[in-house]
Protein backbone atom coordinates (compact mmCIF):
# COMPACT_ATOMS: atom_id res chain seq x y z
CA UNK A 1 0.00 0.00 0.00
CA UNK A 2 1.55 3.76 -1.21
CA UNK A 3 0.37 6.40 1.00
CA UNK A 4 0.53 10.24 0.01
CA UNK A 5 0.33 11.72 2.91
CA UNK A 6 3.70 11.34 4.50
CA UNK A 7 5.34 12.72 1.20
CA UNK A 8 2.32 15.48 1.07
CA UNK A 9 0.67 16.51 3.91
CA UNK A 10 -0.54 19.58 4.01
CA UNK A 11 -0.91 20.40 0.15
CA UNK A 12 -3.58 20.73 -1.81
CA UNK A 13 -5.41 18.56 -4.16
CA UNK A 14 -4.64 20.63 -6.63
CA UNK A 15 -1.14 20.11 -6.07
CA UNK A 16 -1.19 16.39 -4.77
CA UNK A 17 -3.06 15.38 -8.08
CA UNK A 18 -2.10 18.52 -10.58
CA UNK A 19 -4.02 16.21 -13.48
CA UNK A 20 -6.84 14.11 -14.38
CA UNK A 21 -6.54 10.70 -12.60
CA UNK A 22 -8.26 7.08 -13.38
CA UNK A 23 -10.01 5.99 -10.08
CA UNK A 24 -7.85 2.48 -10.20
CA UNK A 25 -4.82 4.48 -10.04
CA UNK A 26 -6.37 6.86 -6.88
CA UNK A 27 -7.59 3.00 -5.65
CA UNK A 28 -3.67 2.34 -4.90
CA UNK A 29 -3.88 5.27 -2.32
CA UNK A 30 -6.62 3.85 -0.24
CA UNK A 31 -6.41 1.63 2.46
CA UNK A 32 -8.69 -1.18 2.12
CA UNK A 33 -7.85 -3.68 4.29
CA UNK A 34 -10.43 -3.68 6.43
CA UNK A 35 -12.38 -4.12 3.75
CA UNK A 36 -11.13 -6.53 2.15
CA UNK A 37 -10.55 -9.05 5.60
CA UNK A 38 -14.62 -8.60 5.74
CA UNK A 39 -14.90 -10.08 2.21
CA UNK A 40 -12.83 -12.68 2.49
CA UNK A 41 -13.60 -14.28 5.47
CA UNK A 42 -17.62 -13.73 4.97
CA UNK A 43 -17.78 -13.93 1.31
CA UNK A 44 -16.17 -16.66 -0.04
CA UNK A 45 -16.42 -20.65 1.62
CA UNK A 46 -12.72 -20.82 3.28
CA UNK A 47 -11.00 -24.14 2.46
CA UNK A 48 -13.40 -25.30 -0.12
CA UNK A 49 -13.88 -22.63 -2.76
CA UNK A 50 -10.99 -21.48 -5.09
CA UNK A 51 -11.64 -17.96 -7.17
CA UNK A 52 -9.02 -16.40 -9.79
CA UNK A 53 -9.68 -13.03 -9.07
CA UNK A 54 -8.12 -12.05 -5.10
CA UNK A 55 -11.48 -10.37 -3.25
CA UNK A 56 -9.47 -7.13 -3.27
CA UNK A 57 -9.68 -7.12 -7.46
CA UNK A 58 -12.84 -7.79 -7.10
CA UNK A 59 -13.54 -5.15 -4.55
CA UNK A 60 -11.86 -2.00 -6.86
CA UNK A 61 -13.75 -3.15 -9.87
CA UNK A 62 -16.97 -2.99 -8.25
CA UNK A 63 -15.53 0.78 -6.58
CA UNK A 64 -14.89 1.29 -10.29
CA UNK A 65 -17.91 0.11 -11.57
CA UNK A 66 -20.30 2.61 -9.40
CA UNK A 67 -18.15 5.42 -9.68
CA UNK A 68 -18.24 5.13 -13.54
CA UNK A 69 -22.08 4.60 -13.48
CA UNK A 70 -21.70 1.95 -16.06
CA UNK A 71 -22.67 -1.49 -16.80
CA UNK A 72 -21.13 -4.28 -15.62
CA UNK A 73 -19.99 -5.27 -19.34
CA UNK A 74 -19.15 -1.58 -20.39
CA UNK A 75 -16.85 -1.82 -16.73
CA UNK A 76 -14.67 -4.02 -18.12
CA UNK A 77 -14.61 -2.72 -21.68
CA UNK A 78 -13.57 0.59 -20.05
CA UNK A 79 -10.19 -0.89 -18.37
CA UNK A 80 -6.85 0.16 -20.09
CA UNK A 81 -3.78 -1.59 -20.10
CA UNK A 82 -2.38 1.02 -17.40
CA UNK A 83 -5.98 0.49 -15.19
CA UNK A 84 -5.35 -3.40 -15.47
CA UNK A 85 -2.20 -3.13 -13.95
CA UNK A 86 -2.95 -0.56 -10.92
CA UNK A 87 -6.04 -2.84 -10.29
CA UNK A 88 -3.58 -5.54 -10.05
CA UNK A 89 -5.43 -7.88 -12.89
CA UNK A 90 -3.31 -11.33 -13.52
CA UNK A 91 -1.28 -11.12 -16.67
CA UNK A 92 -0.43 -13.78 -19.15
CA UNK A 93 1.39 -13.27 -22.43
CA UNK A 94 -2.07 -12.75 -23.84
CA UNK A 95 -2.84 -10.21 -22.03
CA UNK A 96 -4.72 -9.44 -18.60
CA UNK A 97 -7.25 -11.81 -17.32
CA UNK A 98 -10.37 -9.92 -16.79
CA UNK A 99 -13.48 -11.56 -15.22
CA UNK A 100 -16.36 -12.03 -16.97
CA UNK A 101 -19.04 -9.13 -16.26
CA UNK A 102 -21.13 -12.55 -14.83
CA UNK A 103 -18.86 -13.00 -12.55
CA UNK A 104 -18.61 -9.32 -10.99
CA UNK A 105 -22.08 -9.34 -10.85
CA UNK A 106 -22.30 -12.11 -9.14
CA UNK A 107 -19.79 -10.68 -6.17
CA UNK A 108 -21.97 -8.14 -5.71
CA UNK A 109 -25.58 -9.62 -5.79
CA UNK A 110 -24.88 -13.05 -4.35
CA UNK A 111 -21.98 -12.76 -2.56
CA UNK A 112 -21.30 -9.33 -1.19
CA UNK A 113 -25.75 -8.79 -0.99
CA UNK A 114 -27.63 -6.22 0.77
CA UNK A 115 -25.84 -7.50 4.20
CA UNK A 116 -22.31 -7.32 2.81
CA UNK A 117 -23.01 -3.41 1.82
CA UNK A 118 -24.22 -2.86 5.51
CA UNK A 119 -21.35 -4.47 6.63
CA UNK A 120 -19.26 -2.53 4.82
CA UNK A 121 -20.99 0.73 5.66
CA UNK A 122 -20.53 0.11 9.03
CA UNK A 123 -16.30 -0.86 8.79
CA UNK A 124 -15.95 2.00 6.76
CA UNK A 125 -17.86 4.58 9.48
CA UNK A 126 -15.59 3.39 12.58
CA UNK A 127 -12.82 4.30 9.82
CA UNK A 128 -14.13 7.36 9.55
CA UNK A 129 -14.85 8.25 12.94
CA UNK A 130 -11.70 7.35 14.03
CA UNK A 131 -9.79 9.23 11.66
CA UNK A 132 -12.19 12.44 11.24
CA UNK A 133 -11.26 15.66 13.71
CA UNK A 134 -15.10 16.38 13.08
CA UNK A 135 -17.32 16.92 16.24
CA UNK A 136 -20.53 17.66 14.70
CA UNK A 137 -23.28 15.12 13.62
CA UNK A 138 -26.10 15.70 11.35
CA UNK A 139 -29.16 13.72 10.19
CA UNK A 140 -30.84 14.35 7.30
CA UNK A 141 -32.98 12.71 4.54
CA UNK A 142 -32.82 13.11 0.06
CA UNK A 143 -34.73 11.93 -2.40
CA UNK A 144 -34.23 8.84 -4.44
CA UNK A 145 -36.03 9.27 -7.48
CA UNK A 146 -37.81 6.43 -9.53
CA UNK A 147 -38.98 6.49 -12.90
CA UNK A 148 -42.92 7.90 -13.09
CA UNK A 149 -43.75 4.27 -14.56
CA UNK A 150 -42.70 2.69 -11.56
CA UNK A 151 -45.34 0.69 -10.42
CA UNK A 152 -43.49 -0.23 -7.04
CA UNK A 153 -42.81 3.68 -5.93
CA UNK A 154 -45.03 6.20 -3.84
CA UNK A 155 -45.65 9.54 -4.87
CA UNK A 156 -44.01 12.02 -2.90
CA UNK A 157 -46.27 15.32 -3.10
CA UNK A 158 -43.72 17.41 -1.01
CA UNK A 159 -41.16 16.79 -4.07
CA UNK A 160 -43.46 16.43 -6.83
CA UNK A 161 -42.32 12.59 -8.10
CA UNK A 162 -42.81 8.80 -7.39
CA UNK A 163 -39.46 8.28 -5.23
CA UNK A 164 -37.75 6.44 -2.23
CA UNK A 165 -35.81 7.89 0.86
CA UNK A 166 -32.04 7.58 2.13
CA UNK A 167 -32.03 8.73 5.63
CA UNK A 168 -28.50 9.29 6.22
CA UNK A 169 -26.17 10.19 8.83
CA UNK A 170 -23.32 12.49 8.30
CA UNK A 171 -20.11 12.96 10.24
CA UNK A 172 -19.22 16.63 9.33
CA UNK A 173 -18.85 16.15 5.61
CA UNK A 174 -19.41 12.43 5.25
CA UNK A 175 -21.70 10.43 5.33
CA UNK A 176 -21.05 7.31 7.59
CA UNK A 177 -24.65 5.31 7.89
CA UNK A 178 -27.47 4.95 5.59
CA UNK A 179 -31.21 3.57 5.74
CA UNK A 180 -33.61 2.94 2.62
CA UNK A 181 -37.09 3.84 3.33
CA UNK A 182 -40.61 4.04 1.08
CA UNK A 183 -40.56 7.39 -0.43
CA UNK A 184 -43.74 8.87 2.20
CA UNK A 185 -42.14 7.55 5.41
CA UNK A 186 -41.46 10.15 7.74
CA UNK A 187 -37.88 11.12 8.94
CA UNK A 188 -39.10 10.65 12.43
CA UNK A 189 -39.40 7.02 12.01
CA UNK A 190 -35.82 6.41 10.97
CA UNK A 191 -34.60 8.70 13.24
CA UNK A 192 -33.79 5.90 15.80
CA UNK A 193 -32.51 3.64 13.62
CA UNK A 194 -29.79 6.19 12.33
CA UNK A 195 -28.88 6.49 15.98
CA UNK A 196 -27.96 3.06 17.54
CA UNK A 197 -26.27 2.37 13.81
CA UNK A 198 -24.26 5.19 14.52
CA UNK A 199 -23.60 4.44 18.31
CA UNK A 200 -21.74 1.06 16.84
CA UNK A 201 -19.03 3.52 15.26
CA UNK A 202 -18.29 4.81 18.69
CA UNK A 203 -18.35 8.77 17.12
CA UNK A 204 -16.29 11.55 19.12
CA UNK A 205 -19.42 14.08 18.80
CA UNK A 206 -20.64 16.34 21.25
CA UNK A 207 -23.85 17.75 19.29
CA UNK A 208 -26.36 16.09 16.27
CA UNK A 209 -27.58 18.32 14.01
CA UNK A 210 -31.62 17.58 12.64
CA UNK A 211 -34.32 19.90 10.83
CA UNK A 212 -38.28 19.91 12.54
CA UNK A 213 -38.59 16.90 10.76
CA UNK A 214 -36.83 15.03 13.41
CA UNK A 215 -38.26 17.26 16.78
CA UNK A 216 -39.78 14.60 19.03
CA UNK A 217 -38.73 13.95 22.86
CA UNK A 218 -37.66 10.23 22.15
CA UNK A 219 -34.95 11.40 19.36
CA UNK A 220 -33.76 13.97 21.79
CA UNK A 221 -33.58 11.64 24.45
CA UNK A 222 -31.77 8.45 22.54
CA UNK A 223 -29.06 10.97 21.00
CA UNK A 224 -28.12 11.83 24.44
CA UNK A 225 -28.58 8.85 25.93
CA UNK A 226 -26.57 6.22 22.65
CA UNK A 227 -24.39 9.23 21.43
CA UNK A 228 -23.89 11.04 24.43
CA UNK A 229 -24.00 14.06 22.45
CA UNK A 230 -26.58 17.36 22.95
CA UNK A 231 -29.15 17.15 20.81
CA UNK A 232 -29.80 20.15 18.35
CA UNK A 233 -33.44 20.16 16.47
CA UNK A 234 -34.66 22.75 15.31
CA UNK A 235 -38.35 23.05 17.28
CA UNK A 236 -41.46 23.91 14.98
CA UNK A 237 -43.13 26.69 14.96
CA UNK A 238 -45.91 25.87 17.86
CA UNK A 239 -43.14 24.26 20.48
CA UNK A 240 -43.54 25.07 23.74
CA UNK A 241 -41.46 24.14 27.16
CA UNK A 242 -43.10 21.25 29.27
CA UNK A 243 -42.74 21.24 33.14
CA UNK A 244 -41.77 17.87 33.24
CA UNK A 245 -38.37 18.74 31.27
CA UNK A 246 -37.46 21.39 34.27
CA UNK A 247 -34.82 20.62 37.00
CA UNK A 248 -37.23 20.62 39.57
CA UNK A 249 -39.44 17.92 38.03
CA UNK A 250 -36.18 16.01 37.03
CA UNK A 251 -35.31 16.11 40.48
CA UNK A 252 -38.87 14.80 41.78
CA UNK A 253 -38.64 11.93 39.57
CA UNK A 254 -35.15 11.18 40.57
CA UNK A 255 -35.98 11.01 43.91
CA UNK A 256 -39.79 9.15 43.39
CA UNK A 257 -37.35 6.50 42.27
CA UNK A 258 -34.67 5.81 44.83
CA UNK A 259 -35.65 2.64 45.53
CA UNK A 260 -33.38 1.98 42.06
CA UNK A 261 -30.53 3.89 42.88
CA UNK A 262 -31.85 7.57 42.01
CA UNK A 263 -29.93 10.20 43.88
CA UNK A 264 -30.83 13.84 43.58
CA UNK A 265 -27.16 15.17 44.32
CA UNK A 266 -25.92 13.04 41.27
CA UNK A 267 -25.31 15.58 38.02
CA UNK A 268 -27.48 16.42 35.91
CA UNK A 269 -26.06 14.23 33.32
CA UNK A 270 -26.16 10.92 35.66
CA UNK A 271 -29.87 12.12 36.61
CA UNK A 272 -30.85 11.85 32.82
CA UNK A 273 -29.30 8.86 32.25
CA UNK A 274 -30.72 6.83 35.19
CA UNK A 275 -34.19 8.40 34.03
CA UNK A 276 -33.65 7.47 30.53
CA UNK A 277 -32.84 3.81 31.80
CA UNK A 278 -35.98 3.86 34.27
CA UNK A 279 -38.21 4.37 30.90
CA UNK A 280 -38.96 7.83 31.43
CA UNK A 281 -37.32 8.72 27.47
CA UNK A 282 -39.86 11.75 27.20
CA UNK A 283 -38.72 13.55 30.14
CA UNK A 284 -35.48 13.22 29.19
CA UNK A 285 -36.10 14.52 26.21
CA UNK A 286 -38.51 17.51 27.05
CA UNK A 287 -35.54 18.45 29.56
CA UNK A 288 -33.47 18.72 26.13
CA UNK A 289 -35.56 20.59 24.16
CA UNK A 290 -36.50 23.07 27.11
CA UNK A 291 -32.83 23.60 27.14
CA UNK A 292 -32.88 24.52 22.95
CA UNK A 293 -36.74 26.97 23.54
CA UNK A 294 -34.95 28.30 25.72
CA UNK A 295 -31.33 29.28 25.00
CA UNK A 296 -31.29 32.94 23.10
CA UNK A 297 -27.92 31.68 20.56
CA UNK A 298 -30.11 28.28 19.22
CA UNK A 299 -30.84 29.83 16.26
CA UNK A 300 -26.73 30.85 16.09
CA UNK A 301 -25.68 27.39 17.16
CA UNK A 302 -27.83 25.70 14.54
CA UNK A 303 -26.77 27.94 11.82
CA UNK A 304 -23.49 25.61 12.11
CA UNK A 305 -25.36 22.64 11.41
CA UNK A 306 -23.62 22.80 7.52
CA UNK A 307 -25.17 22.00 4.73
CA UNK A 308 -26.07 18.53 4.22
CA UNK A 309 -27.92 18.89 1.31
CA UNK A 310 -24.82 19.92 -1.06
CA UNK A 311 -23.55 16.14 0.24
CA UNK A 312 -26.50 14.48 -0.83
CA UNK A 313 -25.95 16.66 -3.58
CA UNK A 314 -22.39 15.59 -4.17
CA UNK A 315 -22.88 11.96 -3.82
CA UNK A 316 -25.63 12.24 -6.67
CA UNK A 317 -23.20 13.84 -9.39
CA UNK A 318 -20.46 10.91 -8.11
CA UNK A 319 -22.76 7.99 -8.28
CA UNK A 320 -25.99 6.88 -9.47
CA UNK A 321 -28.19 7.70 -6.30
CA UNK A 322 -31.30 7.31 -7.83
CA UNK A 323 -33.26 3.79 -8.57
CA UNK A 324 -34.36 4.58 -12.19
CA UNK A 325 -34.19 1.53 -14.35
CA UNK A 326 -33.61 -0.76 -11.00
CA UNK A 327 -35.44 -3.47 -11.16
CA UNK A 328 -37.78 -3.46 -7.00
CA UNK A 329 -35.66 -6.50 -5.85
CA UNK A 330 -32.25 -4.71 -6.11
CA UNK A 331 -33.18 -0.83 -5.48
CA UNK A 332 -32.00 -1.28 -2.27
CA UNK A 333 -29.02 -3.15 -2.55
CA UNK A 334 -27.91 -0.72 -5.50
CA UNK A 335 -29.02 2.18 -3.43
CA UNK A 336 -26.20 1.10 -0.45
CA UNK A 337 -24.16 0.29 -3.01
CA UNK A 338 -23.38 3.10 -4.30
CA UNK A 339 -23.55 4.74 -0.90
CA UNK A 340 -20.41 2.69 0.08
CA UNK A 341 -18.59 3.03 -2.62
CA UNK A 342 -18.70 7.36 -2.36
CA UNK A 343 -17.80 6.23 1.28
CA UNK A 344 -14.77 4.45 0.56
CA UNK A 345 -13.96 7.26 -2.20
CA UNK A 346 -13.85 9.97 0.62
CA UNK A 347 -12.64 8.03 3.01
CA UNK A 348 -9.23 7.57 0.60
CA UNK A 349 -9.49 11.40 1.10
CA UNK A 350 -9.52 11.08 4.91
CA UNK A 351 -6.80 8.46 4.96
CA UNK A 352 -4.33 10.91 3.10
CA UNK A 353 -5.43 14.23 4.65
CA UNK A 354 -6.55 15.82 1.12
CA UNK A 355 -8.77 18.53 1.82
CA UNK A 356 -11.63 19.35 0.33
CA UNK A 357 -12.86 15.95 1.18
CA UNK A 358 -15.92 15.44 -1.22
CA UNK A 359 -13.56 17.08 -4.51
CA UNK A 360 -13.82 13.64 -6.20
CA UNK A 361 -14.03 15.48 -10.41
CA UNK A 362 -10.54 14.60 -10.69
CA UNK A 363 -10.69 11.15 -11.21
CA UNK A 364 -12.13 9.20 -14.18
Amino acid sequence: MVFLVDETQGLTLSEILPNRTSVCKYLQYVDLYHLERYVVENCYKTGRERTLYDPLIMLKLIIVKFFREASYSDTLHSLTDQDCRDLGLPWTTEGYIVPAKSTLHHFVKYRLKEEGFEKLMEIIGKMVCSLSPEKSGIMDSTPLEASRYDQYAEFNPHYQCKMYKAHIFHLGDIPIFCSFSEGTKSDFTYATNLIKGVETMKPKITAVFADGGYDGFEIHADIHHFLHAKPVIDCRENAITHEDGDIERIDHWVNKLWKEGGSVHDSIEKKLEFLYEQGRHEQVGMYFRNQNLRDPAFDLVYSRRGDCERTHNNIKSIVKFDVRKVCNDSKRLYVLANFVIYQILLLGHLQNKIIPVQQLAQYF
